[in-house]
């Protein structure tokens, strides 16, 4: 089951609606009732990234002056090997996935470092 294929079937919805991680501020009626309105709307969730679908027609344009320029040189702080393991494993999906396209070394204008913080909860 997917969302592509059957985003209704019964084991997708018990699947997102258990996956989807509910504040503990909720009373238990509260907790019911966004568990409901989860399971209305599973459509809109994934269980992957490669059910990720395409916004058709969306465009993504960054307004930059012809004659900017940019850093090409990054001073990343290493990662360690929990860290690396993890970021290069979504790199993967995202690209399996073709979320994301490898840019060629001549196209590439801008680096930047990159920071992962582990969310609160």
């Amino acid at each position: 089951f997917t969302r592509t294929t059957n985003p209704a079937n019964p084991k997708q919805v018990a699947y997102i609606v258990k996956a989807v991680q509910y504040g503990e501020a909720l009373n238990e009626e509260e907790h019911k009732q966004v568990e409901d309105l989860v399971a209305k709307y599973s459509d809109i969730f994934t269980c992957s990234l490669a059910e990720v679908l395409p916004v058709p027609g969306a465009q993504h344009r960054l307004n930059i002056p012809e004659n900017a320029t940019f850093n090409l040189c990054i001073q990343q702080r290493a990662l360690t090997p929990p860290q690396a393991h993890f970021l290069h494993g979504r790199i993967d999906e995202m690209l399996a996935a073709g979320i994301i396209e490898k840019a060629p070394a001549e196209k590439v204008k801008c680096c930047a470092t990159m920071v992962l913080v582990q969310k609160a909860h």
